[in-house]
């Protein structure tokens, strides 16, 4: 007998949140079907956030921080 499990890990800002341009930065991680989402607190400009890579998208040093930051942290 097979057992197939699922995993997911997901960054997203949440635009509902944006105050100044800036959104806050979460993480949504999901095991068999139940999510977890954790605010990673920190926050991004919503123009330098590329949806469909999960990360954002200049080159600066701030922002190179932070793509590592996000995917070293977990």
């Amino acid at each position: 007998m097979k057992i197939y499990s699922s995993f997911s890990i997901l960054f997203w800002v949440n635009l509902s949140r944006t105050k100044n341009r800036e959104a806050s930065l979460y993480v949504r991680i999901t095991e068999n079907g139940k999510m977890a989402a954790i605010s990673l607190n920190r926050k991004v400009l919503v123009t330098d956030w590329d949806s469909e890579r999960n990360r954002v998208k200049d080159t600066g040093q701030k922002s190179r921080i932070l793509n590592t930051y996000s995917r070293r942290n977990l």
